[in-house]
């Protein structure tokens, strides 16, 4: 056998090989890209699940609203009510939720609206985030009206129209982790006794009948009080 002959055995087996071990490197890069093509999947629909659970919490079994109002005790010194935030979880598991941001607005015109300073309660502790079994839950919130402010009377005579935007995020158990944070939104009128007016100039122009002059009222028990 001719040495060029041998050698263009070697050179034939040395292509093969090389073939053979491209064929494999490719089969390895696609099972690897199949596995981690398959794990990115997973990740993604575990994250879409546990983001529609969220929701479902968010939107479905939380519901907020302001709970009540009061005057403080020196209010005509410090311009200040006492505000209480009302958040319900209506099932049956602890929903998980980050500290509720409040924001309050007056309104000042026939369409524009103004904001007003409102601050947590003084005893309340800020978390970051709360575990709110089934059930209602307050938060509590200072709201300051400064009696200068000139506003709208809207519909019911000389009650303020306050507006209460109420934000948080609906977290799951082990807190925050970006792309797993659902934020809840909601907005809340309520009609707003002005401290400096008393219930004789209330009465004097409202039809309260028998019921106490109130120091709020939602805007969902709006009926005509003109009298």
């Amino acid at each position: 056998m001719s040495p060029s002959y041998i050698g263009k055995i070697l050179s034939l087996l040395k292509s093969r090989k090389a073939l053979a071990v491209l064929l494999v490197l490719i089969l390895i890069g696609a099972a690897i890209d199949y596995v981690v093509g398959a794990r990115q999947e997973a990740i993604i629909k575990d994250r879409e699940a546990k983001i529609k659970a969220l929701e479902t919490q968010a939107f479905r079994m939380v519901s907020v609203d302001v709970r009540d109002i009061e005057e403080t005790g020196d209010i005509k010194q410090n311009w200040q009510y006492a505000v209480t935030i009302r958040i319900d979880n209506v099932a049956d598991e602890p929903v998980y939720i980050s500290y509720p941001e409040v924001r309050a607005f007056m309104q000042v015109g026939t369409i524009s609206w103004m904001e007003v300073p409102i601050a947590h309660g003084r005893a309340e502790k800020k978390e970051q985030m709360y575990k709110l079994p089934s059930g209602t839950h307050p938060f509590q919130r200072i709201l300051t009206i400064d009696p200068k402010t000139p506003y709208n009377r809207y519909l019911i005579p000389k009650y303020m129209h306050i507006k209460f935007l109420i934000r948080f995020s609906v977290l799951p158990e082990s807190g925050f982790k970006e792309g797993e944070v659902v934020e809840r939104k909601s907005e809340t009128y309520i009609y707003l006794k002005p401290f400096w007016i008393t219930e004789k100039e209330i009465s004097a122009v409202i039809d309260f009948g028998e019921t106490k002059v109130p120091v709020y009222m939602p805007i969902t028990g709006f009926r005509n009080w003109n009298k």
